[in-house]
């Protein structure tokens, strides 16, 4: 938490010696306000290990994240912005904090007086405390863009003081508004000076948006104070087209510039050719020295807008740009006079830039033939060294070709010599199934034949048992001499009708 200070700037270009920022409001060219901003730390929020730190930690220190709940404990709306881009104006600020638009209700631009700096600082307020945290929240210690280092630094204000020989018995005075009203001790002066003698004592007349005409109340619409001390609805200047200032056409995206060797601001030139800033000879002589060591002969003074030609030592009527080479060259002023310079000198020049130009053609020249043949033979190079691994690729190829070639005859005949054998197989194997045929046939007639001996033999030897059989019975029997005299005969059995044996059958039934 910051209790910020704005004191009046001392007259007479006194300083006092306590350490503060210089600032300034308003238009410079209509009415510029000079100022001290000071900032003043609570010690009571100053932590013991802050001071124990080193000056330069406790100064960093300061700008680390604060916990929520300390945030929602001190209750404040107001928020600075420490530091702002250059380039950063009011619509890129709202553009920034837009999430957060409908919540703003004042907003106060400030900008750092040493034009080497151009630092800006900027005051915000919220409607609520809890809208102040969440927004320090989100943007505390984040990039404005990823394109640029510069990161957002927020601290919280509790108390804003304006001091100056204007705030009291002035009638032209600035009214000093928060949150609708008159402020009593001073706080966020965001108005502009106008005469308010007329109004009641005790009151201050709220003025209207040059841009809506609508009035400048908090409680409708977010005011935001411009760095030229006029004063708009946040939404109003955000639709306004264009970086300046409705009221003064004051550019707040104005970027102060300074020489690229010691920064000073005063006396500039630019090269024309390179854009080069230089100091002139008032000052440390950049421009002249940058002339010298490039021999860029034009440059333009910023303050003025006329062209120098060093060359000459003197100011140019005109510059054309010469069709052959793309040059600047001086256009001789229409009524006869070339400055300073007279005829035999301007040939003289003539003459030297023509051989100069003749000069740089040739080496030019000299140099694309060197060029050309350098790139020519490092074109050669690699065709040979390409043709080389070529050669070495396509003998390996051939090498591989040779022996797959190789492997592809051995490979046909043993194919060939398989296939003849199959085919001696097939052939042979329908030969031997006609063999095995026959030889089947005469295995299935031995077999029967042998089938039909064997049930010859085997009638033959039951006779031959039977013969013996009856034979020895013979021989143990009684009557050995009949049946040996004897002869064996055989009857047919009649044949008998079965009719005949029906009627029997049934006569035995009667």
């Amino acid at each position: 938490m910051f209790h910020v200070r704005l004191e009046q700037s001392a007259a007479h270009g006194e300083r006092e010696e306590t350490p503060s920022i210089e600032f300034e409001v308003g238009n410079p060219r209509v009415e510029l306000l000079t100022g001290n901003l000071r900032l003043f730390r609570s010690i009571e929020t100053t932590t013991a290990e802050e001071t124990k730190d080193a000056d330069d930690e406790a100064a960093s220190s300061s700008w680390l994240p604060i916990p929520r709940e300390t945030i929602l404990g001190l209750d404040l709306t107001l928020l600075g912005f420490v530091s702002l881009p250059q380039h950063m104006g009011p619509l890129e600020l709202i553009e920034f904090s837009k999430a957060f638009r409908s919540d703003i209700v004042l907003i106060r631009f400030l900008r750092d007086s040493d034009p080497r700096h151009s630092s800006r600082m900027a005051l915000m307020q919220f409607s609520e405390a809890n809208k102040a945290a969440q927004f320090y929240e989100a943007f505390n210690g984040s990039l404005f863009s990823s394109m640029e280092p510069e990161r957002c630094r927020l601290v919280f204000v509790h108390k804003i003081e304006f001091i100056g020989d204007t705030m009291e018995g002035d009638a032209l005075a600035p009214p000093l508004v928060v949150n609708g009203h008159a402020a009593a001790d001073g706080m966020l002066p965001i108005m502009p000076t106008y005469d308010r003698r007329d109004a009641p004592e005790g009151h201050v007349e709220i003025p209207t948006c040059p841009v809506c005409l609508d009035r400048l109340d908090t409680s409708a619409s977010g005011i935001l104070t411009t760095l030229c001390n006029h004063t708009f609805h946040c939404d109003c200047l955000f639709r306004w087209e264009g970086s300046n200032c409705p009221v003064c056409r004051y550019s707040h995206g104005d970027i102060v510039s300074s020489c690229e060797v010691c920064d000073t601001t005063e006396h500039l030139w630019i090269c024309l050719i390179c854009g080069h800033i230089g100091c002139g000879r008032y000052s440390n002589e950049h421009a002249k020295k940058h002339y010298q060591d490039t021999l860029h002969t034009y440059s333009l003074e910023l303050e003025t807008q006329r062209v120098w030609d060093y060359a000459g030592d003197g100011y140019v009527h005109r510059l054309i740009m010469n069709k052959q080479d793309g040059k600047f060259v001086e256009f001789p002023d229409p009524n006869g006079s070339i400055g300073n310079r007279g005829e035999d000198e301007h040939l003289k020049l003539e003459k030297l830039a023509a051989e100069y130009n003749l000069l740089l053609t040739s080496q030019l020249e000299e140099q694309r033939m060197f060029y050309e043949r350098r790139l020519s033979q490092v074109n050669e190079t690699e065709h040979r060294r390409a043709m080389s691994l070529l050669e070495q690729e396509k003998k390996s190829l051939k090498k591989l070709n040779e022996t797959l070639i190789k492997d592809s005859s051995k490979l046909e005949d043993e194919l060939h010599f398989v296939r003849e054998l199959n085919k001696s197989l097939i052939e042979n194997q329908q030969q031997w199934k006609e063999r095995v045929v026959v030889a089947e046939e005469k295995v299935a007639k031995m077999e029967t034949d042998t089938q039909r001996r064997v049930d010859d033999l085997e009638a033959q030897i039951r006779d031959l048992m039977f013969y013996l059989d009856t034979q020895s019975r013979v021989e143990n029997s009684a009557h050995k001499r009949e049946i040996q005299g004897g002869q064996v005969l055989i009857q047919q059995e009649p044949k008998v009708d079965e009719k005949p044996k029906r009627k029997s059958s049934a006569g035995r039934k009667k």
